[in-house]
């Protein structure tokens, strides 16, 4: 039996849940413990319990599923194939887009980031 996903509407994600990691980064770069935010950050998001499955979000008419660690594949005729992994932090998903060269990008929200064609494309990669 799959394990049950946390179900949430993109438009109703919490909005302040990365604005309080930052808060508490700058605390903890003031007592010197330094790694740049968004590498602190991949070390310290964790998913709320409801969410350790994963979380299926809608967009409108589409819906889509992200996993906590995991790196997935999108395609759309706009922007071409791209690649991100996905954390979960709380309840917030937060998506870090991966270079050709496979240099991670700063974690982003999800709010209204994909287009209906890289949702339906959206895959898993495997480890």
């Amino acid at each position: 039996m799959e394990p049950h996903l946390l179900v949430m509407d993109v438009d109703r994600l919490p909005r302040h849940g990365i604005a309080r990691r930052v808060d508490e980064w700058f605390s903890v770069v003031r007592n010197r413990h330094f790694l740049p935010f968004d590498d602190w950050l991949a070390i310290v998001a964790m998913p709320v319990q409801s969410a350790v499955a994963g979380m299926r979000l809608s967009q409108g008419n589409v819906a889509f599923e992200l996993r906590h660690g995991k790196q997935y594949a999108i395609e759309d005729s706009a922007h071409g194939a791209r690649t991100f992994q996905c954390i979960i932090d709380s309840r917030v998903p937060l998506v870090a887009f991966i270079d050709e060269r496979g240099y991670r990008g700063p974690w982003i929200t999800v709010r209204n980031l994909f287009t209906i064609e890289e949702m339906v494309s959206m895959r898993e990669l495997r480890e």
